[in-house]
């Protein structure tokens, strides 16, 4: 709609001002669709989501983060957010949609199942697990690639099952979406292929794209600058995120003021370099099946083609700007691709956390792809073509791989999503090479941007035991001990009583203290709502199944146990099974927290 406008404005010979006036006003409505849908119809719709859904996966009791609501606001919002020319992707927020759809779909089916919330909490988890992966493979068009994100990013608990209602979901996802797709694109309905929200062009394979085992070095040097480039990005945004929190706050008018305004100004920059040339300021990306991705301006004047696709990619979208920088043969201005480089990474870093859903990685596959295409042009013009050096978009996949990675810090999974999306199988081993360097280059400043985001929100994320600190200590040591128990059959009064504190399970024990299982808090607060004045039998509602473990295992065995499995409470006893204390997550944390220092 934008640019339809913008077209008509500039046949009918309308000046710059004009044309600005029009950008402004249509980014700033566009913006301000998507910020009403967060900052007063969900906050948790802001971002990307996968923050959230990862604390969700690792056991922490979120229950908006999978709310229909959000769920709305997510999806209506991302829309709005990618139309308003903001830097930023509609990858995340689709992770977080497929997720919620999870989430829905389990609380559905085992509605009918009231009195076994303990398992529908585990297949619920699954679900959601499953739910991510599908959305992956609908934004990428990578089945596999969804599967193994949901792997390495999403889900603490893994098994066989889990793998294959994961990749049924993904599966199902990436064929439904090429049938709609097929069949809006021309090709028909049932034409089906590697399609996907977002897909980056097919790279056919030949010699000619071919690289040389000399190059390897400039790939791992890639991944050396997107590791310094991704730990940079997340660096700066911690002290932004940080004032958002003191001085904006998750909803209300500040942010919605602040999402307008944002976007406005970011429509100025954008729109800036090309109206200073009355150059490029609508742009289009031609595809023809048997020749390279070319860019198209208007108005356009009697420069040098190199001027026009710089200039074209200010305002070119995201997406497509990605696919100009792989495909297009046109050698780019060096200064002016740098300039826009620097200008989309200050900018991404200032959208990255603003109250308007949107997702990370298509800008910082947009901020990879340049500073790659500009070493691959430099390379090319230093050695010729003449020498076999890869295509200059080839140096562009590989960056924008590196820069991913050095942001997210995401590897295998990243790697797939890759060659999934862009067919092209002899680039595997490069692009793996310049993500795993540059997350071995990241992690040596900061943490991945999610995991931050996860701090920043004091969100009790139990991460990977490789990467905490775990002192020689047994199980006795950190438990809680006065621990609040119950008996398989309780009167109204102790269930009233018991329901004043603050805890979320309470162990289920007989007349010897022998544990029996765990019931939950929202169970009792539905029995004690009955008005039978006989004692509650609390067996049925109980999970007689529960975790448990002794008093004597390591802490290292207890945290595996409880991250694994998604635990939020687990019972200790004696050898004789006798309960003598209980572990939630506060009290790993500050085992932890003791350990570093």
């Amino acid at each position: 709609l934008r640019f339809d406008l913008m077209r008509v404005l500039i046949g009918g010979g309308a000046n710059w001002a004009v044309l600005l006036l029009l950008q402004v006003a249509l980014c700033g409505s566009f913006a301000a669709v998507a910020a009403v849908l967060v900052c007063f119809v969900s906050p948790l719709a802001a971002g990307s989501g996968i923050p959230e859904v990862k604390c969700r996966l690792n056991g922490l009791d979120l229950p908006f983060v999978v709310k229909s609501r959000t769920l709305l606001a997510k999806a209506c919002g991302v829309l709005f957010s990618v139309s308003a020319g903001l830097p930023c992707g509609k990858e995340g927020p689709m992770i977080h949609s497929g997720s919620i759809l999870g989430s829905l779909f389990a609380r559905v089916v085992f509605a009918r199942f009231p009195e076994s919330s303990h398992l529908r909490d585990l297949d619920e988890r699954d679900l959601i697990a499953a739910g991510g992966a599908a959305g992956v493979a609908a934004a990428f068009g990578a089945p596999v690639g969804g599967v193994l994100f949901a792997l390495e990013e999403g889900a603490s608990f893994w098994s066989p099952q889990v793998l294959l209602q994961a990749l049924l979901c993904s599966s199902l996802s990436a064929l439904t979406l090429n049938f709609f797709l097929g069949g809006f694109e021309s090709l028909g309905f049932g034409t089906l292929g590697a399609l996907g929200v977002l897909t980056f062009g097919s790279y056919f394979q030949s010699s000619g794209s071919s690289y040389r085992l000399w190059e390897l070095p400039l790939f791992v040097a890639l991944g050396v600058g997107g590791g310094l480039l991704g730990a940079t990005f997340n660096a700066l945004n911690i002290p932004l995120t940080l004032w958002r929190m003191r001085w904006v706050g998750p909803s209300g008018m500040k942010r919605f003021l602040e999402s307008i305004a944002v976007a406005a100004l970011i429509s100025v920059i954008f729109f800036a370099p090309p109206a200073i040339q009355f150059e490029c300021m609508v742009t289009d990306v031609k595809t023809d099946p048997h020749q390279s991705l070319s860019l198209t301006c208007d108005p356009s004047r009697e420069h040098s083609t190199e001027l026009q696709a710089s200039l074209g990619l200010f305002m070119t979208p995201s997406e497509d700007a990605i696919k100009v920088l792989f495909h297009d043969p046109v050698a780019f201005h060096p200064g002016l691709l740098l300039l826009f480089g620097l200008i989309y990474f200050a900018l991404a870093c200032w959208t990255y956390g603003l109250g308007v859903p949107s997702g990370l990685f298509v800008p910082s596959l947009l901020i990879g792809s340049v500073f790659g295409r500009l070493l691959g042009e430099a390379v090319r013009s230093l050695g010729g073509a003449s020498h076999g050096w890869s295509p200059p978009g080839m140096y562009a996949l590989v960056g924008a791989a590196a820069s991913l990675g050095g942001m997210a810090r995401i590897t295998v999974s990243l790697a797939v999503i890759l060659v999934e999306a862009t067919g092209n199988t002899q680039y595997s081993l490069p692009v793996l090479f310049a993500v795993m360097t540059s997350k071995a280059v990241g992690d040596r400043f900061n943490h991945g941007i999610y995991d931050i985001h996860i701090h920043l929100k004091k969100m009790p994320l139990l991460e990977d035991p490789t990467r905490v600190s775990l002192c020689d200590e047994v199980v006795s040591g950190i438990m809680t001990q006065d621990v609040q128990s119950l008996q398989p059959a309780e009167s109204h009064a102790r269930l009233s009583s018991i329901l004043q504190t603050s805890h979320n399970a309470f162990p289920l024990v007989n007349s010897k203290g022998s544990l029996l299982g765990l019931i939950s808090r929202n169970a009792l607060v539905q029995l004690s709502s009955s008005s039978n004045p006989e004692p509650i039998n609390l067996t049925p509602c109980s999970n007689l199944g529960a975790y448990s473990i002794r008093e004597s295992a390591t802490v290292r065995r207890a945290y595996d146990l409880f991250r694994s499995m998604g635990l939020r409470h687990l019972p200790v006893v004696t050898v004789d099974n006798t309960l003598c204390g209980i572990l939630t997550r506060k009290d790993f944390l500050e085992h932890c927290a003791s350990c570093t220092e």
